[in-house]
């Protein structure tokens, strides 16, 4: 502290001065309350700087931190593009697992606004990870099984090409033998047409002629034998002769001829008791009543026949009445006689 020197008054008479009061206890007390001060403010600057120090460090660990979030993301995203392929399911499911990524990265980057929540933020970028991780073999599992599906579909196509190689090679055999069948047939029918004309022919040929055919009425006498008659009311039968001639191409055994004798209306005489029945022509098919069948053991020559047509309580009226003679379907010969 300064001393202020005032000018010596003039010599006065003054009293001798009372003794001063010693100070040094107050200014140690002064410097220790200085120091104390000194010392506190140093251990606020050390204690500010240790936090500055852990914030300057906490703000590198977290701009880091980023970094690595950042290069892993990107890294997880190159990883899922390479799995991309030309499969639409895959490439959807890419699609939406790159989305859930960016949702857990949009996650991570609000924690790292803060660097308290870094332990937060390492957490999720290990469950970021753990998602890529995931995803990655989800779609392996997809590729194998879509690798394995086009392989069987390949399989298969190959099969079906094979398969539709065969069936059209079977096709070609089917219509090359519908087509030799289509021949045979055609041939077959040939031959049964040219079979049936030869044996139409020689139905034909073996079809026995005749000549001489008569048919008179007759009335039966007392003694038992008949006698011709043209009155009508006498007569008890009618009786028909006639010869068969000899034929080389039909064969020999049984053989018949079908008579048919038509009353003068016009109607066919026939009795099915009596042995009357129906015949076909073979040339038309058409469907004729007999009177009666002639039936003769046929040896290749020519022959004599008579038949007669004897029924009870037979009325016959006047008029002309035809005897027709039918072999083998065919239209032999005829003979007549009128009835008064």
């Amino acid at each position: 502290m300064a001393i202020q020197n005032n000018p010596t008054p003039s010599p006065k008479f003054s009293p001798t001065p009372a003794p001063q009061k010693n100070r040094t206890p107050l200014l140690a007390g002064i410097i220790a309350v200085l120091l104390l001060a000194l010392v506190g403010l140093g251990i606020g600057y050390a204690n500010r700087g240790n936090d500055n120090a852990q914030l300057s460090t906490d703000l590198v660990e977290m701009e880091q931190f980023k970094a690595t979030a950042e290069k892993q993301y990107y890294e997880s995203l190159a990883e899922l593009e390479e799995m991309r392929g030309s499969n639409e399911e895959l490439s959807a499911l890419i699609d939406q697992q790159k989305e859930d990524l960016r949702t857990q990265k949009e996650k991570i980057s609000s924690l790292t606004r803060d660097s308290r929540n870094l332990v937060a933020a390492r957490r999720e970028l290990k469950e970021l990870r753990t998602q890529t991780d995931g995803y990655l073999v989800q779609l392996e599992d997809m590729r194998l099984a879509n690798a394995k599906l086009t392989e069987n579909n390949q399989r298969l196509s190959s099969e079906r090409d094979l398969l539709s190689s065969d069936l059209q090679v079977s096709r070609q055999q089917n219509e090359s033998l519908n087509t030799e069948r289509a021949v045979l047939v055609s041939k077959q029918e040939q031959l049964t047409s040219t079979n049936q004309e030869l044996n139409r022919k020689v139905g034909v040929a073996s079809v026995l002629k005749t000549n001489n055919i008569t048919i008179v009425g007759q009335k039966v006498r007392s003694n038992g034998k008949f006698a011709d008659r043209n009155n009508a009311s006498h007569v008890d039968r009618l009786y028909v002769c006639f010869n068969s001639l000899d034929n080389a191409v039909a064969k020999a055994g049984d053989e018949t001829f079908q008579l048919r004798i038509i009353n003068p209306a016009g109607e066919t005489i026939q009795i099915d008791a009596a042995g009357s029945g129906i015949f076909t022509m073979a040339d038309t098919g058409e469907q004729i009543p007999y009177t009666k069948a002639v039936s003769f053991a046929f040896d290749g020559a020519a022959a004599s026949h008579c038949t007669d047509w004897s029924v009870k309580s037979q009325q016959y009226s006047e008029g002309t009445y035809t005897a027709q003679l039918y072999n083998k379907g065919f239209f032999v010969g005829e003979g007549m006689v009128t009835l008064k």
